[in-house]
């Protein structure tokens, strides 16, 4: 059976995030969060696009303001304020920001004594990061409204339960007893600088077994990431194709996209696994500060209903009916984004080398109008990027708009790895 083959992830977010002197001698002083009722746990619904999961937060006295829930992340940052977005912040002021990619710092404000608040939890003392430009673009590529990223400030107050098949995060006190499924698997994980380790064994095109340290991280939208330049032995497989990867705090991510053997944590394994080899430039931050080989991302994440018990130093994974699902990503060679999110108008906004959308004329700016005669306002991002994400060989029908005028394409979806 064909396995499909690894979306390159559109959103490789903060897998690192440091700041420059001035604000490392900025003394944090201690958070809290509590739940203000005396209920047992929180259940909290989110949506998941891109892999992403997406929860809604308010912030001192904002409205309820859209958050990707990114466990590799370790401050809250606001990353986009809409027009009709308010937001006042305790104690800010400027400094400059560094993290993954391979552009340059930039500005940011950061504001301590924020209280956060969730349905029935509230967070006391919270330390806040506003970008002072809009690098990230995640509305656009998300299609919908987001604010912000969110990490560690939650993880590290509960137990955190998240079901991808019902979409829905239950949070537990942290000192609470779980009960675990006997079917499930607990991984010990090892924190450092507020991010979550996991060990993971990787079988290579060559036979070659290793053992790698993977951040777990739930703002990536791909299965498996690895940098190159921590071990000697971890290889390129013989077949790849050049990719952009992704967008970090300080640029564009790009790099590689080839396939294991297999990867496997504890009894779980997953074959003929896609992963991504991002450029030894972009991910200079994080080779300086950890000592790790990757990262771990929510491609594999969502084939399990999963436990973040940071308090007790553990990882539960129970699979769900996603579990044996095929890998997939896009195989047109473009990708879609929405200049206006919350309206149904989509363009072309990337477009790969040497791929079948290049070949066949489309070009970045490109509007997308119809795929296989369904119009395209007819759809969200979710349904449009599932039609790219098509088996080697279908054709899809493309109608197209540049410069007012309408064009079609009749486009060969085509694996590259």
């Amino acid at each position: 059976m064909m396995t499909k083959a690894f979306y390159p992830v559109l959103l490789c977010l903060l897998s690192c995030f440091s700041h420059f002197a001035e604000a490392q001698e900025h003394l944090i002083p201690r958070d809290t969060a509590f739940f203000t009722s005396n209920a047992s746990k929180i259940k909290l619904p989110f949506k998941l696009v891109h892999n992403l999961i997406v929860i809604q937060v308010r912030i001192n006295d904002s409205k309820p303001l859209n958050f990707i829930l990114d466990s590799g992340v370790n401050s809250t940052l606001i990353t986009q304020l809409h027009y009709s977005d308010s937001l006042s912040l305790n104690n800010s002021r400027k400094i400059t920001v560094q993290g993954l990619g391979e552009g340059y710092a930039i500005e940011a404000l950061i504001s301590s004594g924020n209280n956060m608040y969730l349905p029935t939890i509230k967070g006391e003392n919270h330390e806040v990061y506003v970008l002072l430009e809009d690098i990230f673009d995640l509305s656009s590529r998300m299609g919908m409204p987001i604010h912000g990223i969110i990490g560690y400030d939650i993880f590290k107050n509960f137990i955190v339960k998240v079901n991808y098949n019902t979409q829905m995060i239950t949070l537990y006190k942290p000192d609470t007893k779980l009960k675990i499924n006997k079917k499930a698997e607990v991984h010990e994980l090892h924190i450092e600088d507020c991010k979550a380790y996991l060990f993971a064994n990787v079988r290579q095109y060559n036979g070659d077994t290793l053992k790698v340290k993977l951040v777990v991280d739930t703002g990536a939208s791909h299965s498996l990431s690895l940098y190159l330049p921590t071990n000697e032995r971890l290889k390129l497989p013989p077949k790849v194709m050049e990719a952009y990867l992704g967008r970090g705090l300080s640029g564009d991510i790009n790099g590689k996209i080839g396939r294991l053997n297999s990867m496997s944590i504890g009894r779980y394994e997953f074959a003929d696994l896609p992963a991504s080899y991002p450029d030894e430039e972009a991910i200079r931050v994080a080779l300086k500060v950890a000592n790790r080989n990757g990262n771990l991302g929510s491609d594999i994440l969502k084939r399990f209903t999963v436990i973040f018990d940071y308090p007790h130093n553990r990882l539960v994974l129970l699979p769900n009916r996603k579990y044996k699902q095929p890998f997939s990503y896009n195989i047109a060679g473009f990708e879609v984004s929405t200049p206006m999110p919350g309206f149904k108008v989509y363009v072309v906004s990337n477009v790969s080398k040497n791929s079948a959308a290049q070949q066949a004329g489309i070009k970045a700016g490109d509007q997308l109008i119809s795929i296989n005669g369904q119009d395209c306002q007819e759809m969200d991002l979710n349904n449009i990027l599932d039609m790219l994400e098509g088996r080697p060989g279908q054709q899809l029908r493309l109608t197209l708009k540049r410069d007012l005028a309408p064009y079609k394409v009749i486009l060969t979806l085509e694996s590259r790895i």
